[in-house]
């Protein structure tokens, strides 16, 4: 037993008892390679030798000749969604595939998928009943084109992944015909209008909420989770100018099954879970949680009568727990129920509803507000998007310019008046004549300048 050369290693081969290929072993030197037959001499000597033992091989997964739509679907979210996704998207996300995908497309393998079968799955959608969330307002929808939009975009995901994974060698959806589809863009109030809902609203829970909407330019959520050790609004900080709130979480409602598996991830923004109500279990849990993005954690400064508003909700309060005592379950939150329980999105939108219904205003959803403080922001800080998008919160300033910066016609009326004043109505200035003495001074010019003189006749000849 000698050591071979093999490329830039060594290589002993030797036989043993009871197995019939013999065992190969390699080693970068010559001495190692020695020192191992030595060994092997001895230990048979003794009679105690074993052949080494195989390195265990890390279990590979091996992928199916066929899979289907569905299982690519269920891969796809446990393999990448629970490492990419928030919780609001990975139920949105399980919610398409299992009442849009699967019922029509899960059977289907992947590898016969074709453009043609995906054109006529978001054709036949559109005839399809919509599939009403438990608590929702049952109606006889169909299908809607911007749920036809979202399920396409996240199939086109999946069979992007499928393709990476080598399941496909090209992704079928990236030709795809979809139905046309135009989304509507948002009513919001004018100023005006924005100001006859804070004159006309007697309910000082959803004032509180829309001066927060409209004064610091807050999500709903970051509204009802908003707490008092988070607000500083000190005699002196509002005589200054530097009273201001630090948004640092959300109030929201998620599926449990989604923030558990996130939860097994590592990846759970759960900051605080408020007990249950009802005695009957549910599927969903009420919970604070850090914002999706972290531009979204940032300080506002208080105008002062969102500041002056704050003292008296929170005088209001000191007064409850007074009343109230142990009852009171205090949650240290800005906006909440006589007993300290806080109030849900859903809640205060019913409040906007009344209130739009008794005064007549249009009709607009919570979120309008904060695309009328934007656009009033801008328009009142001369356009200085920058500092707005402090505000908002957006990590892109033009979120601020394209989506929430409305103009109104107001404005454009405003605009018009102010075109005829300075353009159509203003008088032409006249003529300014040359005087004999400036035709002197300029031919002066020429001559101590010959290059521009000859320039000046070159351009004469052109035109002539």
């Amino acid at each position: 037993m000698k050591p071979r050369k093999r490329g830039r290693q060594y290589e002993i081969s030797y036989r043993c008892s009871g197995y019939e290929k013999p065992f190969f072993e390699h080693f970068p030197t010559y001495e190692a390679a020695q020192l191992r037959i030595a060994q092997i001499e001895y230990e048979r000597s003794l009679g105690v030798f074993q052949p080494p033992k195989p390195l265990p091989q890390q279990e590979r997964r091996t992928q199916p000749r066929f899979i289907t739509v569905g299982e690519l679907m269920d891969e796809y979210v446990q393999v990448y969604g629970l490492n990419h996704w928030g919780d609001s998207f990975l139920s949105c996300s399980r919610h398409r595939i299992e009442h849009y995908i699967k019922p029509y497309l899960g059977k289907v393998a992947v590898k016969d998928l074709t453009t043609h079968d995906l054109d006529l799955f978001y054709d036949s959608l559109q005839d399809k009943p919509a599939v009403i969330l438990k608590g929702h307002k049952k109606t006889d929808a169909t299908v809607s084109l911007s749920v036809i939009e979202k399920t396409h975009a996240l199939l086109r995901s999946a069979l992007n992944q499928a393709v990476i994974w080598g399941y496909i060698p090209s992704n079928p959806a990236n030709k795809v015909t979809l139905p046309k589809y135009k989304s509507k863009s948002r009513e919001v109030w004018t100023p005006t209008e924005a100001q006859t809902a804070l004159e006309c609203c007697t309910n000082p829970i959803l004032r509180t909420a829309i001066l927060l909407a409209l004064g610091c330019s807050m999500r709903i959520g970051e509204i009802l989770g908003l707490t008092w050790d988070c607000v500083d609004f000190s005699e002196e900080s509002i005589a200054n100018g530097s009273a201001h709130l630090f948004v640092n979480k959300e109030l929201k409602r998620c599926q449990k099954d989604s923030l558990e598996a996130l939860n097994r991830r590592g990846r759970s923004k759960v900051l605080f879970t408020f007990p249950e109500q009802k005695k009957n279990p549910s599927t969903t849990a009420l919970v604070l949680k850090s914002p999706k993005t972290e531009s979204s954690v940032r300080t506002v400064f208080l105008p002062q009568t969102v500041a002056l508003e704050l003292h008296k909700v929170k005088e209001s309060q000191i007064e409850l727990k007074r009343l109230i005592g142990t009852e009171y379950a205090d949650y240290g939150l800005v906006i909440a129920h006589e007993d300290g329980r806080p109030y849900e999105e859903r809640q205060i939108a019913y409040l906007l509803e009344q209130l739009i219904r008794e005064t007549g205003l249009p009709k607009v959803v919570f979120h309008s507000l904060r695309h009328c403080s934007a656009s009033l922001k801008l328009r009142i800080g001369g356009g200085n998007i920058k500092a707005v998008q402090g505000d908002t919160g957006h990590a892109q300033a033009r979120m601020v310019t394209d989506l929430y910066a409305h103009t109104c016609d107001e404005d454009r009326r405003l605009l018009a008046q102010k075109m005829d004043e300075d353009f159509f109505q203003k008088p032409c200035a006249p003529e300014k004549k040359i005087a004999n003495g400036d035709l002197d001074t300029a031919f002066q010019l020429l001559k101590e300048n010959p290059v521009i003189a000859k320039v000046l006749v070159a351009a004469l000849q052109n035109q002539a």
